[in-house]
This record gives structure tokens, C-alpha cells and sequence, in this order.
């Protein structure tokens, strides 16, 4: 989003320690039967609060989203926001506030995102009051110290400069500003670039604060041994103090680019990497089930698919290859990447083109489908017997607004989906002459043919 969008702290709506009354989501355990259902709080400020109790595991795990990410700033704002909330408060220092978790045997993270910044923690049912007053307070109060600014500072430019000399790394960053437009946020780097890092100020970290942090479009799911008593009291109490802020705005819908390909000459290094992709789907399009498995069948079930057992074990030219979909909000991109021997550059390239092509001609067969099924549904069951993982499905169906009841539909999703909208999809989405390609690494004197 423009830099237009931000406001000050002095515009924000005043707090609102109103909450509306709890519902309930369903949450599945093995074989999709419900044995418990999540309680959803939508407070006064706009925090919408989630959790399934378990007391199977004596600790809590929360995962959350405030709509803060790189899209709605200038380059590397939000990053250096995220990167400073837990490094300090009006009342604590970075080190108080690492001795304070520590001695509660708690964790606390906030990571920077292309939409959200993801907030994450782990206590015990005793140390949860201290936990979420840590954290609350470092949400509302961040210092943005001049001291803690420049550590942040000196951690994404040598981020950025570890970027730039990893082959796989620089060339997935390379092709995604081919595969969106400049003039979209998903083009840029969510880190910002090195001509970012060295100017951004305590003042614009400040700034974005007040302008994106607000609790107004607030996600935080919990997971484990906390009660719903304590939940509707002492958890909502705590995230009401909040401001609300205001509303975030949608980031607009990517239109692709027209394909593109690039070479990034790295002669220092021992290993080429090359990428393909393009503009995929929103996690809420009708089709990303679809793509969703075709992507599974193509580069990731077992050892990794139809690319794993023809590049790397049938003709022994990668290291790697996999395919890779990634579903935001407003759209997303699917990939195609492999690590190989320089020397093997052109062969490789050409095996896994060919693989692509090989979707229309031999497009996945019934028994290719129903293994993918099996492989998702078996996937969530297991995922869902942990308390993080548990909080994230919990948290991601609040956030793409996929229904209440969504993971107890989701077996029934999968299975239902049609073998032959899995081929037609996978074979649009990851047709080789409507990607982008890019290759790095010792490439002097190959010659590639995308």
C-alpha cells in the first residue's frame, strides 16, 4: 500500500473495551472427527481472538497477524518495525524484556510478512498473565531505541548481502520482481534493499507504528492448556488495551507480467540455481484446491514428485527440484526451482522445461490424484495434534475467511475435487512458455534456452 495510507497515533478511534459475545469453530482431531470446538471473541477494537483448549499438553501456543507487512510501506519500513517490537519498551529495555521471558520459560516473535507481520508465543497456563503483558506492552509501546535501530540496521543490510550471494536466494528474489509488476507491492523485497536499510530513521519506524498497529484487523489464535474462563476474561482483557486503529486496506490484485528471463553471474560459486514461475492465485480463489494438489503432485509428495524422480533420480542432473505455491491474500506465484552442477545448467533446464510441457501430454493419472488425497488429508491430522500448528490452522482460516467449519469440511474438500480441474490447472499454472526464468550461479559460457 502507499505511504498515503499511514495516520497518526492522534487520529486513531479511542479505545473500546466493548467485546461481542463468543461463537464457536470447529477444529478437527485424526480422521476428521470434532471433538472440540474453538471459541472465536470479536472485541470492541477490532481483535478478533481465537481458541481451542487442550489439556492434553500442559503449555499455550498463539499465532497471530496484524496487517502490517511490507505492502503497506515504503522498502524495509516494515521490516525494521517487526524487527524492533520485542527489543524494547517505554518501560523495558531489550535486555529486561529477553531476562523477562526467559525466566517465564516463554518465547515471543514477530516476523515480517508481504501482508501481515506474524506474531507468535509459547507459556505455560502459570506465566500466561506476565507473557501477555510483555507482549501487549511491546505491541502498544515499542521504544524503537536509537541503539536497538542500529543493530536491526546492521542485520538486515548483512541479511540482504547473504541474499545476494546465495545462488537459490538470489535468484527466487530476481524472479519475482519479474513475475510482478513494479508498480505492485509484491514486487519488492519485503527487507527492503541496502538503499532502504541506510536511511530508515527511529521517526519512520514510529511512524508505521502508529499507522498499521492498530487492533482493528487483529488475528491472534490460541492453542492448549488454557481455559475458556480465562480466555474471555484475563487473554481478552489484555489484547483490549489495544487501540483499534483503523481498517486495514486491501492490497490490489496483481496483474501478470509478460514473461521474462534473467541471469545473475555468480563465477565464485560452485553451484547453479534456477527458478521458474509466475502469478498464481489468491488463497481464496475457487481453484487453489486444485492448484494446491497439482503443486503437491508435480514437485513435493514423497521425494518430491514428478520433478524429483526425473531430474534428480532418473537422470541424475539436480541436487534439488520442487515446485512451491504461495496463496495471499490478493494473489500469489507458483515456482519451479532446482539446485544443480554448473555443468549440468543447460540439461536441467531443458528436463524440467520438458516436464512442464509433460503435464498437457501425460497429465496426472487417477492413482497420481488420489496418493496426493491421501497425502493432504494425512498431512493436516498430524499437523493438527501440536499446539503451534494446531493455532496457526486455526488463525489462517480467520484470516483468509474460509468458514467456521472449514477444517472439519476439509477432508471432504480434498476428496472432492475433481481429477481433471487438478490436470487442467496444474498444466495452466505451471505452463513453461507463460513463467519467467532465472538462472545464477558460475554461468559464463552456458548456453541456456528458457
Amino acid at each position: 500500500m502507499p505511504e498515503s495510507h499511514h495516520r497518526g497515533r492522534a487520529t486513531r478511534r479511542r479505545r473500546v473495551l466493548r467485546r461481542n459475545e463468543p461463537h464457536r469453530v470447529h477444529v478437527p482431531r485424526a480422521g476428521g472427527r470434532v471433538v472440540k470446538e474453538a471459541v472465536r471473541l470479536k472485541l470492541g477494537n477490532g481483535a478478533v481472538l481465537l481458541l481451542h483448549e487442550d489439556h492434553s499438553n500442559p503449555s499455550i501456543a498463539f499465532r497471530g497477524s496484524v496487517r502490517a507487512g511490507a505492502a503497506y510501506g515504503r522498502p524495509g519500513i516494515a521490516e525494521f518495525t517487526a524487527r524492533l517490537l520485542l527489543r524494547g519498551t517505554k518501560r523495558r529495555s531489550a535486555a529486561k524484556i529477553s531476562d523477562a521471558t526467559e525466566d517465564l520459560a516463554a518465547a515471543l516473535a514477530a516476523t515480517n510478512g508481504m501482508e501481515s507481520v506474524a506474531l507468535e508465543g509459547r507459556c505455560t497456563r502459570e506465566t500466561l498473565k506476565e507473557t501477555l503483558r510483555i507482549f501487549i506492552e511491546s505491541l502498544a509501546t515499542p521504544a524503537f531505541a536509537p541503539a536497538e535501530l542500529e543493530k536491526v540496521r546492521g542485520e538486515v543490510t548483512g541479511d540482504l548481502r547473504a541474499q545476494e550471494d546465495d545462488t537459490r536466494r538470489a535468484a527466487t528474489r530476481r524472479l519475482l520482481e519479474l513475475v510482478y509488476p513494479p508498480s505492485h507491492p509484491y514486487h519488492a523485497d519485503p527487507k527492503g534493499d541496502a538503499r532502504s536499510a541506510a536511511k530508515i530513521q527511529a521517526k519512520d519506524a514510529r511512524a508505521f507504528h502508529a499507522a498499521h498497529y492498530g487492533a482493528a484487523g487483529m488475528i491472534v489464535a490460541f492453542s492448549g492448556d488454557l481455559e475458556t474462563e480465562t480466555f474471555r476474561g484475563l487473554v481478552a482483557a489484555a489484547f483490549e488495551r489495544l487501540d483499534s486503529g483503523e481498517p486495514p486496506n486491501p492490497v490490489p490484485t496483481p496483474k501478470p507480467s509478460k514473461p521474462a528471463n534473467a541471469v545473475i553471474a555468480m563465477p565464485h560459486k560452485s553451484q547453479a540455481d534456477f527458478v521458474a514461475g509466475r502469478v498464481a492465485l489468491a488463497r481464496t480463489h475457487p481453484d487453489y484446491q486444485a492448484l494446491n494438489l497439482a503443486t503437491i503432485l508435480f514437485g513435493r509428495i514423497g521425494l518430491y514428485g514428478r520433478l524429483g524422480q526425473k531430474v534428480r533420480d532418473d537422470l541424475g542432473l539436480a541436487y534439488y527440484s520442487f515446485s512451491s505455491l504461495e496463496a495471499r491474500l490478493a494473489g500469489g506465484h507458483c515456482l519451479v526451482s532446482a539446485g544443480v552442477n554448473p555443468k549440468n545448467l543447460a540439461q536441467a533446464v531443458a528436463a524440467i522445461r520438458a516436464e512442464m510441457e509433460r503435464l498437457r501430454t501425460e497429465p496426472f493419472s487417477d492413482a497420481e490424484v488420489r496418493d496426493g488425497k491421501t497425502h493432504l488429508i494425512g498431512s493436516l491430522q498430524v499437523t493438527l495434534e501440536r499446539n503451534p500448528e494446531n493455532a496457526a490452522a486455526i488463525h489462517d482460516i480467520e484470516y483468509y475467511g474460509l468458514g467456521n467449519d472449514y477444517l472439519e469440511r476439509y477432508p471432504e474438500i480434498v476428496r472432492g475435487l475433481d481429477p481433471e480441474s487438478v490436470r487442467k490447472t496444474g498444466a495452466e499454472y505451471y505452463d513453461p512458455d507463460a513463467s519467467s526464468w532465472v538462472a545464477s550461479g558460475p554461468v559464463k559460457g552456458v548456453r541456456l534456452s528458457f
